[in-house]
């Protein structure tokens, strides 16, 4: 009886850890690449209230990038791409980020060529700074 409960619980125990895990996906348009783009501006969304703009522009200046943010009205001109994101949280005794996907689009031509996601079935416990770092490193990197 004693190994059959054992069993049970590492099942269940390896199945809280694994359904916890969270994915993260990168789109890059065939052809395009950010290696070059040193100029970013990130669009402020006036339901964000937990500064992701900041962060995110925070993440591409820690790259070796310049990023400026706020309303598309203040981007300056030389802006070489507009960098855009949605954003979901939920409450568990605390906010928790368990969506947030970048696009990155040309200013000419204002077709996105660029994305990434991050998705989490459980909300992560690590700082949302380290997640939109990590979403950040991952966009230029491809």
């Amino acid at each position: 009886m004693r190994p059959l409960i054992a069993r049970a619980l590492l099942l269940i125990g390896l199945s809280l850890l694994l359904g916890g895990c969270a994915s993260y996906n990168v789109q890059v348009e065939h052809g395009r690449s950010l290696a070059k783009v040193q100029r970013f501006f990130v669009v402020s969304n006036l339901n964000d209230n937990h500064g992701l703009d900041h962060r995110i522009a925070e993440a591409l200046k820690s790259a070796g990038r310049e990023a400026d943010f706020g309303p598309l009205t203040m981007m300056p001109g030389k802006t070489e791409v507009v960098v855009a994101f949605k954003d979901h949280w939920s409450w568990d005794f605390a906010e928790h980020l368990d969506f947030l996907q970048i696009t990155v689009r040309d200013t000419r031509s204002e077709q996105a060529f660029a994305t990434v996601t991050f998705s989490a079935r459980v909300p992560l416990r690590e700082d949302v700074s380290a997640t939109v770092s990590s979403l950040v490193a991952k966009l230029l990197e491809k």
